[in-house]
């Protein structure tokens, strides 16, 4: 599979773009530049099932979530430690489709032991949301790949196809 790099960097309980209310709820993100990359991968989506696949923005702008608001930190001692800094995001160019969410799978060891600093477990999924769908919006059969089947996928082709 053919991964690109975007560089991102690190930002501590990020508020919506959008929001007129106070937000106050804690998460670890890696914030992407607002270079329309969602609205890219959404150009390709509403050009294969149709233009009845226009998806939200993230609310977030486009990111990489590391912890999530409804997660609990145990080690606080860290939080905070990265902010503001650089931070390289290896993405997979495969769109997958998970509940209401369209997204690119992320690949990071780094992240994994950002997390282990906080004391928290590993994630089994790093993502870039690309957009979320309406819930009228049928679910083409072609896109109902799970991150696991996709994980599946681009292990056997590392196998099989001799790297670079």
């Amino acid at each position: 599979m053919q991964h690109l790099i975007a560089r991102g960097r690190m930002a501590y309980n990020l508020p919506p773009i959008a929001s007129k209310k106070s937000y106050a709820k804690r998460s670890l993100v890696a914030a992407l530049p607002r270079d329309d990359l969602d609205l890219l991968y959404q150009w390709f989506i509403e050009r294969q099932y149709g233009q009845a696949m226009r998806l939200n923005r993230p609310m977030f702008g486009t990111h990489v979530t590391i912890v999530t608001p409804e997660e609990d930190v145990p080690d606080m001692r860290a939080w905070g430690k990265y902010e503001g800094r650089e931070v390289d995001i290896e993405y997979d160019v495969v769109l997958r489709h998970h509940g209401p969410f369209w997204s690119l799978p992320v690949y990071s060891d780094w992240f994994q032991e950002v997390r282990r600093e906080l004391g928290m477990a590993p994630s089994a999924d790093f993502h870039i949301t690309v957009g979320r769908q309406f819930s009228w919006q049928p679910i083409p059969q072609s896109a109902r790949r799970t991150a696991a089947s996709i994980r599946r996928e681009r292990e056997l082709l590392d196998h099989f196809l001799p790297t670079r």
